[in-house]
This record gives C-alpha cells, structure tokens and sequence, in this order.
C-alpha cells in the first residue's frame, strides 16, 4: 500500500507481513507536501496531489532514476515512473476520485488482450515499424483512464480524461478537462464509482451526480440525481449550524447506498432514495463523537454471529483518535423503519501515558478470504497525525445499537 503526508515532499510504499508492516520503496517528484492520494488501476498507476498544486501520474512497476545515460549510449530508453506531472491546477487538490480505471499498455507488459488491441490499432494507423520502434524506445503504447479532482476552497469538481501525450510533450501522459460540476459552497469531499459521483460541500449538503451515456455523437453529460441534506423539509438554521454539518468524508457502500461523515461527529447512512431532494429523515444517523470525521472507507460484508446475517459494512475515523467499524442492517419493509446500523467494533488511537493522537485517514486490505474476523480477512489501515501507520483487523468483539 502507499502512505504520504503534507509535511513530507515523498510517497511511500509499504507491504503488510502479519501485524507487522515493512517498508519496500518511495516515489520522488513532489516539491511540496502530498494532499492526495489514489490508486488508479491493477497495473500499478497512481496519482498523487500536491500542496504545489500539481497532480502527478506515477507507474510504480519501475523501481530505476528517470534520468538515465541509456539513450544516449545507444541504447534502449528506461521507462519512466511519472508518466506526468500536471500543472493546470489553480489550487491544490485534496481529493481525487477514479470513474474509470482505463487501460495502460507498455511494450515491456505481459502479453494480454488490452496490449493485443492497442498493438493492432497502432500498426493499422502506424504500420509495422511503430511496434518495433516503440518496444525498443519503451514506449507507452495506450494510457487512458478517467478520474475527478476536488481543490481548496473551490465549488467545482473537475472531471479529467487521460490519453496518450504528444511525442514533443515533456510528459508521456496528458489529462483533458471534460466536465465541471457546480456546488453552491466549497467542497470539502469526493467519492466516485463509475457513472456515479458523490459530492459534499462544507453547508451539509451531498449531491448525487449521475452520468447519461453518450448516445448519437453527443457527448456525456452529468446531472444531479439527487441532494442528500441533513435538515428537516422548512427547518431553519443558523450558520454555525450549517458549519458543524459540513461534509468531511464520502463512501459508496453499493451502488444506491451511500455513507456521509460530518465535520461535528455525525455519520449518516442513505440508501432507497426516491426523489430529487432527499431530507435527514429518510438517513441512518449516528453521532459518534463531537470531533470531526477524517474518513470513511467500505469494509467487506459482515457476518452477525448471533443471526448468521450478513451485512454491508464501513469503518469510520476521528480527529480525536477513534475508529469504528459497523454493519447496516437492512430496514423491514413491513414496519416501515429505517436501517439500523451497529458498532461491532471500537480502535482508540490512545494509551494510559499520552492524549489521543487524531487519525486522519484509512485504508482497507481485503485479504485472502474477506471475512471479517478470520485469519485471512481484512485489514485496516490507519495513519495518525503523527505520521505513524498501524494495523488491526475488525473484529465482531461486541453490539450495540446507535443509529437514531
């Protein structure tokens, strides 16, 4: 996995060996401290974004300098690690999002049907001689892929596509502005799957944007499918109370489920939504703590022990050093009754000698058989404001009722 911070310019990787976790490489190229960071596909590409405001593409496959006397020596160029370093960014990103994965071929890949493609479409438009002087000159063959970005103190999410740059290009890879959706306050967070994108601005409000496929020549366009708000229809309030819900973190559980977290310690569950405008009646809510939300990340279904029934899950972090990891069990359509969500397990990022360290942000590793609670199951990845990174995995150590 890759761990970076906003005090340190590199990006770390680190391997899991038990509850231990090893370091293995880092990744240069920032000037300034990491703001974001995302995995982009199985091929090894990420992308990182820093306070410089710039977003880089990175191969991590490479373990060599860019800078290499190979090429003028006469022989075969070394291929790159960043694959770009975008610039066109006014002001630093701090989440970034993938819609889609995209596909990334290299001559020096395993033979696979992305690289058969995109060989036979350069030789058609090329001829011949393109494959051999690309696999030679380690040329990127195909890079594409789609992601959206979220900035400081900016109203709009940007949605970039990535191509293949110029051969006078500096960069290998080039990213194209195709769309921007609009809030009215500043977005605070960003999720994303494909066709599906889920913003939360700092008023409290979560849109859900949907994408219409590109039928007869016209281009994709996003709409808002719904406006997830955490007040009652015709409630009033005031602006300190708007400030305290402002949205923090964002986490699709499935397709139509998704998870909110808020800047006063409020974790809210939307599922089943059926108008446009959706109101803090029709979620699942839990105020965990009075402190901030940091991040929210899905888990794999959980297992009641009790009941054998399974459930989706996500564990969710604190600035004043708690995790909590719990299960949403699904409404009964007979007593017309929210879901109801359960903490099945707690983490303190403290000790009996020293105050709570935050943590600001998680990650999950899946694991072998993805059942919580077995040897194989997953892992939880948590990094503190101190820059320490511990492990745990989720346990169903207890049950108590919290949603309200």
């Amino acid at each position: 996995f890759l761990a970076a911070s906003r005090h340190e310019n590199t990006i770390k990787m680190y391997k899991t060996a038990g509850e231990k976790v090893e370091f293995v490489r880092e990744f240069k190229g920032h000037k300034s401290g990491v703001t974001a960071l995302c995995t982009l596909c199985k091929k090894g590409r990420f992308l990182s974004a820093g306070i410089g405001s710039n977003v880089i593409l990175w191969d991590s496959r490479f373990d060599i300098e860019e800078d290499s006397d190979d090429e003028e020596a006469g022989m075969p160029m070394e291929p790159l690690v960043i694959l770009g370093n975008f610039t066109c960014f006014d002001r630093y990103v701090h989440h970034i999002a993938i819609l889609d994965e995209g596909s990334f071929v290299r001559p020096t890949d395993d033979v696979d049907m992305a690289m058969v493609a995109a060989m036979a479409k350069k030789t058609a438009l090329e001829g011949a001689a393109s494959v051999q002087r690309a696999a030679i000159q380690r040329e990127i063959i195909q890079c594409s892929g789609s992601f959206a970005t979220a900035s400081k103190n900016e109203k709009n999410v940007k949605i970039w596509s990535m191509a293949v740059a110029d051969k006078n290009d500096t960069n290998a890879a080039k990213i194209i502005l195709d769309h921007e959706l609009e809030h009215t306050a500043s977005i605070g967070a960003l999720a994303a799957m494909k066709n599906t994108i889920l913003t939360g601005d700092n008023m409290g409000f979560v849109h859900v944007w949907g994408r219409k496929q590109k039928t007869f020549g016209i281009q994709n366009s996003w709409t808002t499918l719904h406006k997830l708000t955490p007040w009652r229809k015709n409630a009033r309030h005031t602006p300190d109370q708007m400030l305290e819900q402002s949205i923090q973190a964002l986490c699709f559980l499935d397709k139509g489920t998704y998870v909110s977290g808020t800047k006063s310690g409020t974790v809210r569950v939307w599922n089943n939504l059926e108008t446009t405008e959706v109101y803090k009646k029709s979620a699942s809510s839990v105020k965990v703590t009075s402190r901030m939300v940091t991040d929210i990340q899905k888990l794999p279904p959980v297992k009641d022990p009790n009941t054998a029934e399974e459930c989706m899950a996500f564990s969710a972090s604190f600035s004043d050093g708690r995790m909590v990891s719990m299960a949403m069990y699904p409404e009964d359509p007979s007593d017309n009754e929210k879901n109801e969500l359960v903490m099945f397990h707690v983490y303190s990022n403290s000790s009996e000698h020293k105050s709570s360290d935050a943590i600001n942000t998680i990650a999950v590793l899946k694991g072998g058989s993805g059942i919580i609670g077995s040897p194989l199951g997953p892992v939880l990845i948590a990094g503190d404001s101190n820059g320490h990174i511990k492990t745990l995995k989720p346990k169903w150590n207890s049950l108590t009722s919290v949603s309200v």
